[in-house]
């Protein structure tokens, strides 16, 4: 899903200089193609699941499209795609590209298999001179590779959600604490934090985002069980009036039990807490929080997002497990200065990849004229 993300920062940019390109977008995953249509509802694209990297679905593809040029994301490097690709003469460009070290090393082992699968590529569009410096290493030439920057960081801040004046009069002058992809083994710990800090004199609506969907009902049976006063953001929608138990007094809890609104939600927030992070998942997107400028806090679970928070260093706040999170939020939500710095680092962060979009569809638009 995050490579859908990107596809679509890349796929504006491209048709914001050409409106009437014939152009296909697709997914390999059945929650990236449910993505595609949200994403690319208002734009004028073509969408399919991507082939499986099989010989007769890949034929069967080029030959239903025929591209001219094949712009894959990240890492989505599939062997016999490229070699396909070259057998028809489609130009591929890699936006966004990242490998990490010990993509380097899983693919240096393959010797001359690997060289040739890298070989193949057109046009690698790094998002860091890091990136740029691992493709090389493995066999790209370095007059088909080029630093553009971070697609990821090339987005604008989204809207605010449609539900934000109704969140703030909930919300009746507290700070808001935004828990973000929380799995349902930290809701228990998350709502434990909340109730600490009340006690200790620091009262602050939680925004609460699960990662599942299905999820939902759980989640907010888990609030209740508490004692907690719940709002839901389901509640909100024409003719499902909140419940009377919330009516008339300030909810503990908004439950964001809806898809697609997280990103924009964050900017309702004082705090994040990036779900993910206190059990082992590895750490969710990061980028959301950051873009809103909120200080986020996050568990020691962080395989995913580490060199993110490492570029984000001064926005990102690390405790070291559940016990630490009531501590850690309090800290925040009490010192303004600390979270001005936070705002400014993320800001930073973002600043110095602005641009990325635009210059990773120019190397596209090259290669459909021919010019490289």
């Amino acid at each position: 899903m995050g490579e859908v993300e990107i596809a679509a920062t890349f796929v504006k940019a491209v048709l914001e200089r050409r409106p009437s390109l014939p152009t296909l977008v697709t997914a390999s995953t059945p929650a990236g193609v449910a993505l595609l249509a949200r994403r690319f509802a208002q734009l004028p694209v073509r969408m399919r699941p991507f082939p499986l990297d099989l010989p007769f679905s890949v034929r069967r593809f080029f030959a239903a499209v025929r591209p001219k040029v094949l712009a894959l994301v990240e890492t989505e490097i599939w062997p016999l795609v490229l070699r396909e690709a070259a057998r028809s003469g489609t130009a591929v460009l890699l936006v966004s590209a990242r490998l990490s070290e010990r993509s380097v090393r899983r693919f240096g082992a393959l010797g001359p298999l690997a060289r040739g699968v890298f070989e193949r590529l057109t046009h690698v569009s790094a998002r860091s001179g890091e990136d740029a410096a691992r493709f090389r290493r493995l066999g790209v030439p370095e007059e088909r590779l080029s630093v553009d920057g971070d697609l990821k960081l090339d987005r604008p801040l989204p809207e605010e959600p449609s539900f934000a004046p109704e969140l703030r009069r909930l919300a009746g002058g507290r700070q808001v604490v935004v828990a973000g992809s929380v799995a349902e083994e930290e809701v228990a710990p998350v709502l434990r934090a909340m109730e600490t800090l009340r006690g200790s004199g620091l009262d602050a609506l939680l925004l609460l985002a699960p990662r599942r969907p299905d999820a939902f009902e759980s989640v907010a049976a888990a609030v209740t069980a508490r004692g907690l006063l719940l709002s839901r953001r389901s509640e909100l929608e024409p003719g499902a009036p909140p419940s009377e138990r919330v009516r008339s007094n300030q909810p503990h809890v908004f439950l964001l039990d809806s898809l697609g609104e997280l990103a924009a939600s964050y900017r309702l927030g004082d705090v994040a807490f990036l779900g993910g992070t206190l059990v082992p998942r590895g750490g969710h997107n990061v980028l959301e929080p950051l873009r809103a400028g909120l200080p986020t806090l996050h568990g020691p679970s962080t395989a995913n997002i580490r060199e993110t928070l490492r570029r984000a260093e001064g926005a990102v706040f690390a405790v070291d497990g559940a016990d630490e999170l009531a501590d850690g939020l309090g800290s925040l939500l009490r010192d303004s200065v600390r979270r001005d710095s936070a705002r400014q680092a993320a800001a930073r962060l973002f600043r110095e990849h602005e641009g990325a979009a635009g210059r990773a569809a120019g190397r596209a638009l090259a290669l459909l004229d021919g010019a490289a």
